[in-house]
Formats: C-alpha cells, sequence, structure tokens
C-alpha cells in the first residue's frame, strides 16, 4: 500500500555510529588529523599575497557546470558569502567532470588517462603552475585564498578512480565507507573556505557524506538498471532476495527492491537526524552553511518515503524547488530536523 512504510529514526542506532570509532575510520592519507583537533579555528586562513588567476568567465562557467549538474548544491553554495561561493564552484564543477568520467569513456585505458591528468592538475594546483583551465584556474584560487587541504582534493580524485575500478559494493558498510570519503571530501573544502577547521564539524561532514552517497546511490537505481548495472550493496540484495537478471530485463519498481531502498533510507536518514542533534549545536555556527548539504537529501528521502520507497515513481524525478524553501529555512533556524522528524521511532 502506497506510503505503508516511514522512514525511522533509530536513536541508538544514531549514537552508536555517531560516536562509535568504528563507525568513522582513521581518515587515509591525513596523517595530521590529531594536530587539526588540538585547536579549533572559526576564521578564513586567506593568503595575503594570493593574486587571482580566475576571470570572471571562468567562475560564471563552472558555476553553469554545478548549476546544470548539481543542482542541489548549487543551491546549496547559494547561502554562503560570495567569494567562498566561487570557491565551492569550482571544487563541485571538478567533481562533476571526475563523474562523467566514467560516462564519456569507452575503455579502462582512456579512463585511466583522464585520472592521470586530474592527478597531476591536483599536484600543480599546490604549485605556482597550475594548469590553465577554467576549473584548474578557479580551484587555484580557492586553494590559494582559503588553504585548502590537498588531502580532500587528492581523495576526490582517487575514490572516483577506485570506484571505476571495483564498481560493486559487497556491505551497506563499504557504501558507508564510500561515502566518508567520496562526498564528505566535498564538504570539508567548503568547510575551510568558511574558516572552520573543528572536530564536530568534520564528523558532521563524514555523516553527511554517508547519507549524501546512499541518496545518490537510490536515485541512481532506475538508471543503472536500465544499464544492467546496480550499485547497491549485495548483502542486502541478497537478505531481500531481488532478483537483479529479472529487473536487468525488465527494470521496474518490485517489492523485494522497495525493502532494499527503505532499509538504505533509514539509515541515511537516522544519520541525517543524528548529526543535527549531535554534532550541528557543537560545532561552530559559521560551518552550517557547508553542512547545509544535508537539507537536498533529507528532502529527497522525505519524497522517497511519500511513494513508498518506488524509485521509479515519475514524481521523484520532477526538480522541485521546494528544496530552495528547506535551504532558507534551515538556515534561518540553524537546523533541518524538528520535532516530527526527532518523534519518528
Amino acid at each position: 500500500m502506497l506510503g505503508s512504510r516511514r522512514l525511522v529514526v533509530n536513536r541508538s542506532q544514531s549514537v552508536i555510529h555517531l560516536f562509535s570509532a568504528k563507525a568513522w575510520p582513521q581518515i587515509a592519507g591525513c596523517k595530521d588529523t590529531t594536530t587539526r583537533y588540538l585547536s579549533t579555528s572559526h576564521g578564513p586562513l586567506l593568503s595575503a599575497n594570493h593574486t587571482p588567476l580566475s576571470k570572471p568567465s571562468d567562475i560564471e562557467y563552472c558555476r553553469r557546470i554545478v548549476q546544470q549538474h548539481d543542482l542541489d548544491n548549487y543551491l546549496v553554495s547559494l547561502f554562503s558569502p560570495r567569494s567562498v561561493r566561487e570557491a565551492v564552484w569550482g571544487i563541485r564543477a571538478m567533481n562533476v567532470e571526475l563523474v562523467r568520467i566514467s560516462e564519456v569513456t569507452t575503455s579502462t585505458a582512456a579512463a585511466q588517462m583522464r585520472f592521470a591528468y586530474w592527478h597531476d592538475t591536483i599536484k600543480r594546483l599546490y604549485s605556482d603552475d597550475p594548469v590553465q583551465t577554467p576549473i584548474s584556474r578557479c580551484v587555484h584560487d580557492a586553494v590559494s585564498r582559503y588553504s585548502i587541504s590537498k588531502t580532500w582534493l587528492r581523495r576526490l580524485v582517487s575514490e572516483r578512480e577506485r570506484a571505476l575500478d571495483s564498481p560493486t559494493f559487497e556491505t551497506v558498510a563499504d557504501v558507508e565507507r564510500y561515502g566518508e570519503r567520496a562526498y564528505a571530501c566535498l564538504i570539508h573544502p567548503h568547510l575551510e573556505a568558511l574558516g572552520v577547521r573543528d572536530m564536530h564539524a568534520d564528523n558532521a561532514a563524514r555523516a553527511i557524506g554517508v547519507a549524501t552517497a546512499i541518496v545518490n546511490f537510490t536515485r541512481s537505481v532506475p538508471l543503472l538498471l536500465a544499464q544492467s548495472r546496480c550499485d547497491l550493496p549485495r548483502d542486502l540484495i541478497a537478505r531481500h532476495q531481488v532478483d537483479l537478471d529479472k529487473l536487468y530485463r525488465n527494470p521496474q519498481s518490485t517489492a523485494e527492491l522497495q525493502s532494499v531502498v527503505y532499509e538504505l533510507a533509514t539509515k541515511a536518514y537516522t544519520r541525517l537526524c543524528g548529526v543535527a542533534e549531535i554534532y550541528v549545536p557543537s560545532a561552530p555556527r559559521a560551518a552550517f552553511p557547508a553542512l547545509m548539504a544535508a537539507v537536498p537529501a533529507k528532502e529527497w528521502l522525505e519524497r522517497l518515503e511519500s511513494v513508498d520507497f518506488n524509485v521509479f515513481d515519475q514524481s521523484l524525478q520532477q526538480r522541485r524547488m521546494r528544496v530552495l524553501w528547506r535551504l532558507w529555512k534551515a538556515s534561518r533556524k540553524g537546523t533541518w530536523i524538528d520535532t516530527s522528524n526527532l518523534n519518528k521511532k
């Protein structure tokens, strides 16, 4: 029956996941993790000697890419100061280009060449000789102006490359780890551009990254099934007895597939509500524009709930500007949850 299942906020699971050391593996490649948390910085690390390389046309180029291919996060960026917004557009545009590698290349060798180009681009961003493209110039300015950590940008490339080499996810934990690394690394630079280097904000970013990954995995199910692919974790596929061969031949919603989507969506929803309740109140208020990436994810999950977790429902394909209203409301309140969210059990 339509709408028979409801998103559940599992409070005990939320607390366990958010505070357990096992839930947040050590950040690979970030050797200065302890140092980051010895002090809390709430001001942008601006470079006084930086001369911008990007032109207005470069910024507009990045803005258009993000607006066209990542509308939700484009809307999130509008709630940041202008210079921060431009830095976010550069990094998000780079992410769009990385995601598109798997869509435009026809061979593994071609994809590897493109990733090698981006590895070299990241390396040169931290020199005086950046690659001369609109995206590279915009990201170089962001790095120079706000001291964006190389860890996040390198991870952005390496995780997309790794996902191309190993496209299947065996367990829900694999999806969560991917979210922590491939999606949270887009929120961390936003925090740094806002001048926030804070443990609570970073923990919130990782949890939002997990939820965003789950949202994108569920969102892409119809498209991938039409290509005889499926990114949903294999343990859930087996537990709910989903017949992938049948879905590849005839992509459509089934009770088994909806059960998988429901379980994943509940995990993401619990993370988003738990973060808003536990970490956001402890993080600097300046961090909130970056953490608002949770708002579009939560809005999508609630829309998914309204159609009983049927990812093929046509209403989910429609872009709704209601998310902009929710972003504005969250920016005024300083949170994306209300009493009705926390009362879900």
